[in-house]
C-alpha cells in the first residue's frame, strides 16, 4: 500500500494515476476471470465501475453545469456533492455487495469474503475526505476562514492514500485466494 500510495503522490498527475488505478483493477478483472472466481471479479468490477463512471463523466457534468450557473462557487459545491454521491453509492454497494452479486449473477459461489467487511468503510474514508475538503472550500470562499488547509493542500494526496487502500485490498484478495487454493489443493509428494 505505502509504494502504491508514493507512486501516486510521486506521479502527481490524475490521468495517469487514473489510468494505472483502473489498469490494476482491470488485472484483477481478468485473473479473476481466468481463475473463475466470481466474488473477486464482482468487487473488481465494481470498483472499476465506480472509478470509471464517476471520472469519465466529472468533466461532463461540471460541463453542464457551467453552461447553466454562472457562479463558481456553486459549481465547485456541485462538483464535490457529485463526488460525495459516488462515495456514497460505493459505500452502499459494499455493504450490499452479496445480494447486489446474487442479483447480477446466479452463482451458487457468491459468498461474503473477508474484504467485503473493508471495503465500506475505504468509501466511507473517501466520502469524509471529499466532505471536509468542501466545508473546508465553503469556508475558505465564503468567510476566508482557512483552518482546514490541510485538506485543500493535501486534497489528491488524501484521496490517493482511498485509491491505494483500494490496490491493495484488490492485491490481498489475489494473495488470499492463491493460498487458500494451495491450502485446499496441497500437492502431494
Amino acid at each position: 500500500m505505502v509504494l502504491t500510495f508514493f507512486s501516486y503522490t510521486l506521479i502527481s498527475n490524475p490521468k495517469i494515476t487514473s489510468v494505472i488505478y483502473l489498469t490494476s483493477t482491470l488485472i484483477v478483472i481478468i485473473y479473476s476471470i481466468l481463475k473463475k472466481e466470481i466474488n473477486m471479479l464482482h468487487i473488481s468490477s465494481f470498483i472499476s465501475l465506480i472509478y470509471a463512471v464517476e471520472y469519465t463523466s466529472i468533466g461532463y457534468y461540471e460541463e453542464f453545469l457551467t453552461s447553466f450557473i454562472s457562479d463558481s462557487f456553486v459549481v465547485s459545491i456541485f462538483y464535490y456533492l457529485y463526488q460525495i454521491a459516488f462515495s456514497l453509492i460505493g459505500i452502499v454497494l459494499f455493504i450490499f455487495r452479496v445480494q447486489v452479486s446474487r442479483v447480477i449473477s446466479k452463482s451458487k459461489h457468491i459468498k461474503l469474503t473477508p474484504f467485503d467487511n473493508l471495503l465500506p468503510w475505504i468509501y466511507m474514508y473517501n466520502f469524509i475526505a471529499v466532505t471536509i475538503h468542501s466545508f473546508d472550500y465553503y469556508l475558505d470562499e465564503i468567510h476566508q476562514v482557512k483552518t482546514l488547509s490541510f485538506f485543500y493542500i493535501y486534497y489528491e494526496e488524501i484521496l490517493y492514500l482511498g485509491m491505494s487502500m483500494i490496490i491493495t485490498i484488490l492485491v490481498s484478495m489475489v494473495i488470499y485466494h492463491e493460498k487458500e487454493k494451495i491450502q485446499n489443493n496441497p500437492i502431494e509428494n
